[in-house]
């Protein structure tokens, strides 16, 4: 504190304290870099994101170009909930025969959470959109109603959870097969209206109606699809009605059962469809009669699955119809020995006896199969042995396989992962040796940069003269290069080469392909200012992962397992994303918190599904990319 030299024989006088904590200038100086701090970060999260992509592919002797330009946009708004925009535009020139080279885009406006009023919620939905219904009414483990693209308008409307109310019209259509995926318009257009309602502390029941109108997929007609559901209080058990009926006459009906008995899991079921059930705009996989069983049991050291599909095709005894007769029965488990070790194994057993003459052969087929699994030093191993016996009529087949899948223990940032298979076939029509090796690898170089890729070979040897090697190679970079710019590159090269039989003359199909996107986005706002406490986490994160076809059931995709393109993945049972070509989905930004994400089960192809169909809670950090992967699994093993 400054003070003046005293005079000798006077009192010493301090100088006026001034207060610097209070001072009006520098009250006025703070204050002014707090609003300009709030009017940087306005109130309201917002994301945009704008991607330019060029896909080029060489199929000898014709090419494919194609550019393409992607929009996404989000806001949060205190009155009228949460909008998001998502638009694409694409130009392609192709010499290919067959190949789509329209201009055609997508756009799709949604608006989340708009508050009607203290009881009332809405969600709605203005362009390219799948019509929704209660999963309960549509969906169950063995039989699932597809939902069908539009380009038109959707709404649902939930009270207290007690009830919603789904609505949807429009023209329909189909997602072409660009890499910038379009919208093709068809002929026909759609309706569509459902109401579900808890009735009683555990009973539900919903019904929706879909009605289609010059269609050139199927007849004009209307659907009522209605479902009853009843959940114990403790949720360890749960049984489900389905009844489906249409304007033509034809009914179907389903029912089935879901059980948790200490540490199993029972779903089981009974199922009709008339022959020619209708459905949307396509059939549903009518024509068919039957029952399945499904147990699980999963611990600590052990897990065991066991199933059983009966199903009866051609109900009506048609003359023109093939009629069959089909049974699958299975059961696989594991048990692991210790925490490095796990052994485990599979017997299936199908059947098909024909009801007519015009199906063909009686046929049994016996598959069993076994691996062990170790984590050495060098990395994870994973030994498999596969053995199969098929019976058509009088004539006996032998089939025998052998893969090994290695995970490398390389560094810290590099995964690495190799597979190695022959298999073997004989005893039918030919005889067949199949032999095949995968690398797949990725490495993190920084957190801006990384590089993968895989490369497969495949040969195979037919007992009357003909051969075929397959090879298959890609590489991508990803590069974050400034704070909201990335882009990404992707090489691919195909080569098929068939020797027809005895002939010595082959046929050769190549193809490379390049893609490459570059991509500018950015968060801003800060969440609502609201009185009282916010329980809401801060910060967005991302969530992606693979969708796979899991071929040895042991939940990661190994090298040589394909990925599964075109699928719709959602967040929250709201928030959609389709797998691209490389089986991945992203959704980006997601903010900080507990999620779940699902699958839907109508997009994928028999027999390939979910063992278990429930939402997968996922726990995104923020600024942290959360990695869930799906394997894909045969439903009749």
């Amino acid at each position: 504190m400054p003070s003046s030299v005293p005079a000798t024989g006077t009192v010493p006088v301090a100088a006026a304290y001034v207060d610097q904590l209070i001072d009006p200038e520098r009250a006025d100086e703070q204050y002014a870099d707090e609003l300009l701090e709030e009017e940087t970060e306005p109130q309201g999260r917002r994301f945009l994101s704008i991607q330019y992509q060029h896909y080029r592919e060489r199929k000898d002797p014709d090419d494919l170009t194609e550019n393409g330009l992607l929009l996404n946009w989000q806001r949060e708004t205190l009155d009228y909930g949460e909008f998001q925009l998502e638009a694409s535009g694409r130009k392609s020139n192709s010499d290919q025969p067959f190949s789509d080279t329209s201009g055609n885009g997508r756009f799709t406006l949604n608006q989340y959470g708009f508050v009607i009023d203290e009881n009332r919620v809405m969600d709605n939905t203005l362009g390219i959109l799948r019509s929704a219904s209660d999963t309960m009414v549509t969906s169950s483990f063995r039989l699932n109603l597809t939902s069908t693209l539009l380009a038109g308008g959707q709404t649902r409307v939930n009270r207290d959870g007690l009830s919603s109310l789904y609505a949807s019209a429009g023209r329909i259509g189909r997602l072409d097969t660009g890499q910038v995926q379009g919208f093709d318009f068809e002929d026909g257009k759609q309706y569509g209206l459902g109401y579900s309602r808890k009735l009683a502390a555990n009973w539900r029941a919903g019904a929706h109606v879909v009605a289609v109108d010059g269609s050139n997929n199927t007849t004009d007609h209307q659907s009522a699809a209605s479902a009853v559901q009843y959940q114990s209080p403790d949720e360890n058990n749960r049984y489900v009605g389905h009844v489906l009926v249409d304007s033509k006459g034809q009914v179907g009906a389903w029912a089935n059962g879901d059980n948790r008995v200490n540490r199993w899991r029972h779903r089981y079921g009974l199922f009709r469809l008339d022959p020619e059930l209708l459905w949307s705009d396509s059939e549903p996989n009518n024509d068919q009669q039957g029952g399945y069983l499904r147990s699980e049991m999963t611990t600590l050291r052990y897990d065991l699955t066991t199933g059983l599909d009966l199903t009866q095709t051609n109900i009506d005894d048609r003359a023109d119809r093939a009629g069959n007769n089909l049974y699958n029965g299975f059961v696989n488990g594991s048990w692991r020995m210790s925490r490095n070790t796990r052994l485990g194994g599979a017997l299936t057993l199908r059947g098909n006896d024909p009801r007519d003459d015009l199906t063909g052969n009686d046929t049994r087929n016996a598959i069993v199969s076994s691996y062990m699994s170790h984590a050495f030093p060098v990395g994870t191993t994973r030994l498999q042995l596969l053995a199969s016996r098929l019976e058509e009529g009088s004539d006996t087949g032998n089939g025998f396989g052998v893969i090994w899948d290695q995970d490398w223990n390389a560094t810290r940032n590099l995964l690495l992962s190799s597979t190695l298979s022959y298999e073997t076939e004989s005893g039918l029509d030919e005889s067949e040796d199949r032999s095949s090796a995968a690398l797949l690898f990725r490495h993190d170089v920084s957190a801006s940069l990384n590089w993968n890729g895989d490369i497969s070979y495949t040969h195979i040897d037919k007992d009357k003269g003909s051969a075929q090697n397959t090879g298959n190679a890609s590489l991508a970079v990803a590069w974050q290069f400034l704070p909201n710019w990335d882009a990404s590159v992707r090489v691919t090269w195909n080569k098929v080469d068939n020797a027809l039989e005895n002939t010595g003359v082959g046929l050769s199909d190549d193809e490379k392909t390049l893609l490459f996107n570059i991509r500018y986005s950015e968060n801003r706002g800060q969440p609502f200012l609201l009185m009282g406490e916010d329980t809401d986490a801060s910060g967005y994160g991302e969530v992606t992962g693979v969708v796979f076809f899991d071929e040895n059931g042991d939940g990661k995709r190994q090298a040589g397992e394909r990925v599964a393109a075109g699928v719709f993945v959602y967040l929250d049972r709201r928030y959609q994303s389709v797998t691209d070509r490389d089986g991945r989905y992203v959704f980006d930004p997601v903010p900080a918190g507990a999620h779940d994400v699902i699958l839907a089960q109508e997009d994928l192809s028999l027999p390939w599904g979910l063992l278990d169909e429930t939402p997968r809670p996922v726990q995104v950090g923020v600024r942290d990319t959360t990695v869930l992967d799906f394997g894909l699994r045969r439903l009749n093993e």
